[in-house]
């Protein structure tokens, strides 16, 4: 293993410590030799074995630190402040399993212990009063005297936080303001405080421990490769910045200047595939990349179709230590690039018979020390990962998060399940079954079974309280006593013309049934829409009665697809695999009160022009961006209707 320039260093400053140790060492001995008096220990004495101690310590860390992988691009405090943070969650890992697994063992008391710590602390804001916290002792006064809420509930108080108004929903300052994506409806203002954090960071520790006991531990001077692209945020009146959840500020640029390859500045574009390029190009110059953040797969999987596409530029920019003329960057932002950018001829060699090779298997074959891929998976592009790009190596989908708050930790690094986390959400369950009453009874953790679907209610520390935000999952274990779930859909997704209820993974699945039958074809995406939306797009399909649904699928851009089309059988394929998965739709099918689905392919490149549209004309970012499985606003209709192959 190759030793970066800034290891030899640490090499000789080991040689001097110990140098140092050992002549402090020789002095102390002297000097107890010469008195002969092992009775009397003077300050001078302490003051040695106290410097003895420390440059021991110190030579132990410099050889570590010259001998272990390193990346590529590091500088003095970059490797000092990893190692030292490397070393800290190591050991604070320790003691935060310890805690989790305690509170595992006796969840409703973890529970009982969260509510009571949450109410203390905001009984005394405004909301607090009006809702009588002080008369809430236990999880079942919670249940029995607060109502289920969701966002419009609290849409008045956090217009007054955002107005600058303190002790409103938090007692403890507002950090920001965090936003929903919004790529179903409008974004949604979110409060986060410091304390929000903290329960992040605990998570965020127990997940990379345990991908490193599942696929080894990577090296403490391995940096990480994290996709960016700057969102747009705002401010409140205040200054408070209000802005997705994953944003880079200035707070946070030590921190991101040690844990990965991309200059400062190219941090700031807010372009796609400007920011992809620089992301790309920095981290392919470090063949020791540990670990590889998404955060969605969607967004790894078009990263890699972007250098399968640029590859040559990519190798010709690391080789001359240049960056391609025609990138529409800021002049500043280009300057600091190319100043970063050191030629590289050797690995841009290493990189060119490696793409010349194809692209089956890449991630692995130019970053060999990479553990694993962490990207959450939407629409199943983690198996599209690992037909090509990704074979060989692991994809994790290790959190379970959203604005409103942490919801589970993956501790297993390998199955899309989610342990809960039981002191930082408060969670009660609806059953499937009983999700569409007015005023549904709800479970606490330790009432749920196995194998039951449910939609999640949370108390949050963002100051939400038995809200519905419209997960629903599934328990599929548990871990000790404390439930282990599976994603299933968001209620809000679910094609529902007459109570028939058809979830996104049924539909899912008849997509893929359909694409099967149609000989050398490779699904790229795919969203649908109830016809009633039709009404707003003067579209002439549209008929008062009839009641139908929209299927729109885009085909991988090969040249083998150029020719398919869909035809009658490919719908009926479609209509049966729905029949076969939903008894309900079944019924209604067969009743004739809802007409075979409309399936349509559209143009390569629809599905970009989707996310394009979205990003602009909602609060989303490319970094929370999720294409949606279903369509609510005519204009993303109408953008669709005017896409399709006719």
């Amino acid at each position: 293993m190759a030793r970066i320039k800034l290891q030899n260093y640490f090499l000789a400053a080991g040689v001097v410590f110990l140098s140092v140790f050992t002549g402090i060492l020789y002095n102390v001995i002297a000097t107890e030799e010469e008195t002969h008096d092992h009775d009397v220990i003077s300050w001078l004495d302490v003051v040695r074995v106290i410097l003895s101690i420390t440059t021991l310590c110190l030579a132990v860390m410099c050889f570590h630190i010259s001998y272990i992988r390193a990346s590529k691009n590091h500088t003095l405090s970059s490797i000092l402040l990893l190692y030292i943070l490397s070393r800290m969650v190591k050991l604070f890992s320790i003691l935060i399993w310890r805690q989790f697994d305690a509170r595992a063992k006796d969840p409703r008391r973890a529970q009982e212990d969260c509510l009571k710590s949450l109410l203390k602390r905001n009984a005394n804001t405004a909301y607090g009063k009006r809702n009588n916290f002080s008369n809430i002792k236990c999880l079942e006064d919670l249940r029995k005297l607060h109502p289920l809420t969701t966002y419009d509930h609290y849409e008045q108080y956090i217009e007054r936080m955002v107005n600058g108004e303190k002790n409103v929903l938090l007692c403890e300052k507002v950090s920001r303001f965090g936003i929903t994506s919004g790529t179903t409806g409008k974004g949604k203002l979110i409060p986060v405080s410091r304390k929000r954090y903290t329960s992040l960071l605990a998570i965020l520790i127990l997940l990379q421990d345990g991908i490193g006991k599942k696929y080894g531990y990577q090296s403490p001077l391995q940096k990480g490769f994290a996709l960016y692209v700057n969102p747009t945020i705002t401010t409140t009146p205040g200054g408070q910045i209000i802005g997705p959840m994953h944003l880079y500020t200035d707070g946070t640029k030590l921190l991101a200047n040690a844990t990965g390859n991309v200059p400062w500045e190219a941090m700031s574009l807010s372009t796609e595939y400007e920011a992809y390029y620089l992301n790309l190009l920095f981290n392919l110059c470090d063949s020791n990349i540990g670990i590889w953040i998404g955060p969605f797969s969607s967004q790894i999987h078009k990263a890699m179709s972007c250098v399968e596409i640029q590859w040559k530029q990519f190798v010709h920019d690391i080789k001359t230590g240049t960056i391609d003329e025609d990138l529409q960057i800021p002049i500043e932002v280009r300057e600091a690039c190319e100043k970063a950018l050191s030629p590289d001829p050797e690995r841009a060699e290493e990189l060119r018979r490696e793409f010349e090779q194809g692209f089956d298997g890449i991630v692995r074959r130019i970053w060999p020390h990479m553990k694993c891929v962490f990207g959450i998976d939407t629409a199943q592009f983690n198996e599209k990962l690992n037909e090509k790009y990704a074979k060989g190596i692991a994809i994790v989908s290790g959190t379970y998060l959203s604005t409103e708050g942490d919801l589970g930790v993956n501790l297993w690094a390998d199955e899309d399940k989610y342990a809960l986390i039981p002191n930082a959400t408060i969670y009660e369950f609806i059953p499937e079954e009983n999700i569409n009453e007015a005023e549904p009874k709800t479970l606490f953790l330790d009432e749920v079974k196995i194998g039951e679907a449910y939609e999640m209610v949370v108390t949050t520390k963002c100051g939400f309280y038995r809200y519905r935000f419209g997960d629903v999952i599934k328990v599929v274990d548990f871990y000790y006593n404390l439930p282990v779930i599976k994603f299933m859909y968001r209620s809000g997704q679910l094609l529902n013309l007459r109570a028939e209820k058809v979830t996104e993974l049924t539909v899912d699945e008849a997509v893929h049934h359909m694409v099967n039958h149609m000989k050398g074809a490779k699904l790229a995406s795919w969203t649908s829409a109830e016809n009633t939306l039709l009404a707003g797009t003067k579209e002439v399909e549209y008929e008062e009665g009839s009641q139908f649904y929209l299927i729109f699928v885009e085909l991988e851009e090969e040249e083998e697809n150029s020719n398919h089309q869909l035809n009658d059988e490919h719908r009926q394929k479609f209509d049966e695999a729905l029949q076969e998965r939903n008894n309900y739709y079944t019924d209604y099918r067969k009743a004739g009160t809802i007409s075979i689905p409309h399936v349509y392919l559209v143009k390569p490149g629809t599905f970009k022009e989707l996310q394009d549209y979205i990003i602009a004309n909602s609060t989303a970012s490319f970094n929370q961006f999720k294409i949606p499985r279903k369509l609510k606003t005519a204009g993303t209709l109408k953008l669709m209707l005017d896409s399709r192959v006719l």
